[in-house]
């Protein structure tokens, strides 16, 4: 029993001394940096446009970028004497959780806004005709001003090229603006082009808060994939076969209707682009589609959309 004691008593020793040695240690910290002093200009950029970003971001909570360079750090030199350096850009490509590319290899490329007096002016657009509808959760993490943007989507084998009005990624919506840098347009023309841009944006970003849909995709639930057949439809496929299903698009197939997502992205793009006249004077025959359009409204101003 005493050889026990002493035994006993050793250990408590021993687990007191390594609390007492734990508790002196310095508490641990998180090894985080935050990414979002990427998009702001280095503290010691005092350009007239490092300014106009800083105000931008104080005026409206987004980042304001000209170019998709976030970060370039130097990483030393190679053995030939070479500066080293470690470069991440906007990947318009990229969404969280990806865990590789599959066999798509889209890639986007730019060619930046370079004198200040038109980025300025392309600011004062995106404050004046963009960022006025959007609040709340439809507001983008930052906003990337190029010249034009050249997409090549698909596989390298087979890969098709566009140059999109916009692109919108998770933390970032890149619009192309030489519409408006290589002449001067009329009002009714700055109006069509943001008309363009808004429809895309709203129409990808709403791909996100498809949980806020439920209301919505209850109208033609029980018809999205359906093949056209199960529903009776034969030859070819018309508007009004659509409408009758409370539908603007078909599927991604010639074959069957189209899912929730490009349904949701259908009528989020119609009520952005067109007045609630407008559509009564084109739908208003088709009940479900109006009731659609009504609640797609209705949830996008939910979400933070102004129209």
């Amino acid at each position: 029993m005493k050889k026990n004691s002493i035994i006993y008593l050793f250990g408590v020793l021993m687990a007191a001394l390594c609390i007492t040695s734990c508790g002196s240690e310095d508490p641990l910290t998180p090894d985080y940096k935050n990414p979002s002093s990427y998009f702001m200009p280095s503290d010691d950029d005092n350009s007239e446009l490092a300014q106009l970003r800083r105000k931008f971001f104080a005026d409206h909570g987004s980042y304001l970028l000209f170019n998709d360079t976030i970060q370039k750090e130097f990483l030393g030199k190679d053995i030939n004497g070479d500066p080293r350096y470690f470069v991440e850009t906007v990947d318009l490509t990229y969404t969280v959780g990806q865990s590789g590319y599959g066999t798509s290899q889209s890639s986007y490329t730019f060619t930046y806004i370079t004198e200040f007096e038109k980025q300025k002016a392309m600011t004062e657009f995106l404050e004046n005709k963009i960022l006025p509808h959007f609040t709340g959760s439809m507001k983008p993490y930052s906003w990337f001003l190029s010249n034009v943007i050249t997409g090549k989507l698909g596989r390298v084998v087979d890969s098709q090229t566009v140059t999109p009005y916009a692109v919108v990624n998770q933390r970032c919506v890149a619009i192309a603006c030489n519409y408006l840098t290589q002449r001067q347009r009329t009002e009714a023309q700055i109006n069509n082009y943001t008309a363009r841009v808004l429809n895309i944006i709203v129409g990808t970003l709403v791909k996100a808060q498809e949980q806020a849909f439920g209301e919505f995709e209850k109208i033609s639930y029980e018809y999205y994939g359906r093949s056209y057949t199960s529903l009776g439809i034969t030859g070819s496929l018309s508007q009004t076969d659509l409408y009758k299903y409370g539908f603007l698009v078909g599927g991604s197939t010639v074959v069957s209707m189209c899912d929730a997502s490009r349904d949701i992205a259908a009528y989020a793009s119609n009520v952005v682009q067109y007045s609630e006249e407008e559509i009564e004077r084109k739908y208003g025959n088709y009940p479900l589609v109006m009731e659609k359009h009504q609640i797609m409204r209705r949830i996008l101003q939910s979400l933070g959309y102004i129209f």
